[in-house]
């Protein structure tokens, strides 16, 4: 199998994370893609950095999927870092590979296609997700084969899908948001997405909710700094949080279910 992984961030913005401490996000899908999937050949494509070279169109239909991370980036800012992801989105959907994205990801997927994104009405949701349940259409979907009932995420996302493109399923929803999973067909190409991130580990969170506590405390997420840290103290007690966000192999299963029942052979 061979796989493209897209870098929602500019080089800029990941690799001061990454000397932060923080693991960039097309690297956090490179690991977890070598536990779900470790025979694929995986490459990495930068579409937010203005001088990348990126795979054309004939290339990209040589791939077997393509994954979308997140990305601190908003969708409506019409810088280059942005216009350069949604052009790049344009000609996935071209290709007619499968197409899944985490947040961002989704959100990408979801303008090129016709739909619009917008602030979250309630906020940014961040940390666990409140309960997840899958519509009619997600129970049925592929991508969902292992998931039953309620279930929680890892997260973090200040925007949401606020118009749906054509040809657009809710696959699930929360009380935060509307759209947690999607399926839209475009052009040649079915997305999967979802709004919350699968990939994340709880050391993900760790590193987030230190490097943007002023932020996260300037929203209302948290009320002060001891909140931040009570926050913390809570995801290094994995045993006490719910087993779909403390067993990674559940966490990550619709990436699994979609390698396994959406991509291409």
């Amino acid at each position: 199998m061979h796989l493209l992984v897209v870098e929602g961030n500019k080089r800029e913005t990941w690799t001061k994370r990454e000397a932060s401490g923080g693991v960039p996000y097309h690297k956090r899908f490179l690991a977890m893609l070598k536990i779900l999937c470790p025979e694929a050949k995986v490459d990495v494509a930068f579409p937010a950095d203005e001088d990348a070279l990126l795979p054309l169109l004939k290339t990209i239909m040589k791939y077997d999927g393509v994954l979308w991370t997140g990305s601190s980036l908003y969708v409506n800012d019409p810088s280059p870092s942005v216009a350069g992801q949604l052009t790049f989105a344009e000609d996935v959907f071209k290709s007619g590979v499968p197409f899944y994205g985490s947040c961002w990801g989704l959100q990408i997927a979801a303008v090129v296609a016709g739909g619009t994104v917008g602030t979250c009405e309630k906020g940014r949701e961040f940390g666990v997700t409140s309960p997840i349940s899958l519509t009619k259409d997600g129970a049925n979907y592929d991508g969902f084969k292992g998931r039953s009932g309620k279930f929680n995420a890892l997260c973090i996302h200040l925007d949401e899908v606020t118009q749906l493109p054509e040809n657009t399923t809710i696959l699930a929803s929360n009380a935060h948001s509307r759209v947690q999973a999607l399926k839209i067909n475009y052009k040649n190409s079915e997305f999967f997405g979802v709004q919350y991130h699968p990939e994340f580990m709880f050391s993900d969170l760790v590193f987030i909710a230190r490097y943007m506590s002023k932020t996260l405390i300037k929203e209302g997420v948290f009320d002060n700094e001891k909140a931040v840290e009570s926050f913390i103290s809570k995801l290094e007690k994995p045993s006490e949080l719910p087993e779909c966000v403390s067993n990674y192999l559940i966490h990550t299963q619709e990436v699994k279910c979609w390698l396994d029942y959406c991509v291409k052979r």
